[in-house]
């Protein structure tokens, strides 16, 4: 399979190996240098490098005029950023009110997913029965022919920072008002809120 540059035509003289670290040099961003191409270089195999000499890097770069073509590589990548950008726009994706929106059905998710099973009829928690707050798992003891496997119950963090997560994503959505989520050692979970916001408006 023939090489393509990322930008620009394919110059007469312009080797494969040219062609490559001209890609690895426009893959770099616009914070690009020739030392940094030369310095990554360093890090990889020297027989699958393009080069290892800056001198050879330099004239690569003028020879076939790298600069326009990083300008252009740039340009596209930003009219590409704006055409996502846009269509983000038109789905509605940047108006507070569908990122609020879509956050209170994340959360109404969350709680149910942590909830389920935990609350009686009356409304109360139960700590005992929140099935997705403690996780089942087994740890070994000691080593060797003395160790020891124990099953164990640990705390579901990912749940609780995805949660914690959520609510201040909606916190900034909503006008700064913080949100707080404290499990103590027995499992009750708290939900805490600070501000002027009414708290059954989550």
């Amino acid at each position: 399979m023939a090489l393509e540059l990322l930008s620009g035509e394919r110059q007469p003289g312009e080797s494969d190996n040219a062609l490559i670290a001209c890609n690895d040099w426009l893959r770099m961003g616009p914070g690009r240098t020739l030392p940094k191409l030369l310095k990554k270089y360093g890090k990889t195999p020297q027989d699958t490098a393009p080069t290892d000499s800056i001198n050879t890097l330099q004239k690569w770069s003028q020879d076939f005029k790298w600069a326009e073509r990083a300008t252009a590589y740039d340009a596209e990548l930003e009219r590409q950023k704006n055409i996502l950008r846009q269509i983000e726009f038109a789905r509605g994706a940047t108006l507070d009110y569908v990122r609020t929106r879509k956050l209170r059905r994340l959360l109404a998710l969350l709680e149910k997913q942590l909830y389920e099973k935990g609350v009686d009829a009356d409304g109360n928690i139960d700590p005992a029965k929140l099935p997705n707050l403690w996780l089942k798992d087994v740890k070994q003891i000691g080593a060797g022919e003395h160790s020891e496997r124990v099953d164990i119950e640990r705390f579901n963090s990912p749940l609780i920072e995805q949660l914690r997560g959520a609510l201040d994503d909606l916190a900034k959505e909503t006008g700064g008002r913080r949100q707080k989520v404290d499990a103590n050692v027995s499992g009750a979970l708290t939900i805490n809120f600070t501000g002027n916001a009414d708290p059954d408006d989550v």
